[in-house]
């Protein structure tokens, strides 16, 4: 694990986290309070695979370390940095993120539903999803959203900078990772404030996604995790309590532009990682879309963002590789000594 993009990516959270703080006390009372309180949450969900995975990753990790020839401490202090930072860059998006409709209230839903409906022909995505492949295999398919998708939004981090020494790439998609939540989740996020189709008919007091809510009642998402997620989501926004992981934002999506990080990466690294990981990113925009969570813009918005950032991020890279080579080539070169001197 390089002590630096540790130590950057740790201070980066922070900073991010502390801003987060700033905007969310600017903008809201009692932000502390209420955060802490509700910190906990009234959902009860059990997240015992996530700490498995934790654990078994920070042994991962602590072994890579080792075999590089890194002491205990210094290798326990860099996870340490790297899962500081992942907790203060959750912290400060959940912060940004449940303070965004108090700077720009939602308005965009009417444009996005019109704009998915104009993209695929007058259809409405999730009829053409439901069509094709169907209630049952769509229910099946729903715990991936939650608990594969959160193990990597927390542990890719570490999963990077344990398992790559190539510095360059890790920096490129720490930086990838991070515009994630930042630059999609928060900053386009602002420019396009919206509730997603699911939420849509009960903040508009509409009836224009009527007929989802009915597909998702039949289907009987109301028993999984993800209908009772949706609805703890909701019970969080309108009863004005903030939580760790709740705020109401769908475009663009956050789901789908991790999972583009991460097939990114895997298609870096591997062509046997791509196509699993290409399929878990695509099975994640149809799940966006399916459950209501998402307009299908929303995940075409995250993978254009994501996809221009990474092609630009290479580009970058690319041109000032020469100068870092000529760099170092200048510190191994020492003129020689005159002896008459």
């Amino acid at each position: 694990m390089s002590v630096f993009p540790a130590a950057a990516f740790f201070r980066f959270a922070l900073t991010y986290a502390a801003v987060a703080l700033g905007l969310a006390v600017s903008f809201r009372d009692n932000v502390l309070e209420d955060f802490l309180a509700a910190m906990g949450g009234d959902l009860d969900m059990p997240l015992y695979g996530l700490w498995a995975m934790m654990a078994l990753v920070s042994l991962w990790a602590l072994r890579a370390e080792r075999r590089r020839g890194t002491a205990p401490g210094p290798a326990m202090r860099r996870l340490g940095l790297v899962y500081a930072g992942v907790l203060a860059l959750h912290v400060g998006f959940t912060l940004v993120k449940t303070t965004m409709p108090q700077i720009v209230p939602y308005y965009a839903d009417p444009s996005l539903a019109a704009l998915d409906a104009w993209l695929h022909g007058d259809a409405e995505p999730w009829r053409v999803i439901d069509h094709l492949l169907g209630d049952d295999l769509m229910v099946r398919l729903t715990p991936l959203y939650q608990a594969p998708w959160l193990i990597l939004a927390f542990l890719f981090p570490v999963i990077l900078l344990a398992g790559d020494e190539d510095h360059g790439r890790v920096r490129r998609y720490l930086v990838l990772y991070a515009a994630a939540w930042v630059v999609v989740g928060n900053v386009v996020a602002l420019m396009g404030m919206s509730v997603g189709p699911v939420f849509h008919d009960r903040f508009y007091d509409s009836t224009r996604f009527a007929a989802l809510t009915r597909n998702l009642q039949d289907a009987g998402l109301d028993g999984t995790v993800m209908g009772t997620l949706q609805e703890h989501l909701w019970s969080m926004y309108a009863a004005g309590r903030e939580g760790f992981g709740t705020g109401l934002s769908a475009f663009p999506s956050v789901h789908v532009a991790v999972a583009a990080v991460v097939a990114l990466y895997c298609a870096e690294r591997s062509l046997l990682l791509a196509v699993p990981a290409g399929l878990f990113a695509g099975t994640i925009l149809i799940l966006s879309v399916w459950s209501g969570y998402h307009y299908a813009v929303d995940g075409y918005a995250s993978i254009a963002l994501m996809g221009g950032l990474w092609f630009g991020l290479r580009r970058l890279q690319r041109f000032q590789a020469p100068d870092r080579a000529a760099q170092a080539a200048g510190r191994r070169w020492k003129p020689a000594v005159d002896p008459a001197e």
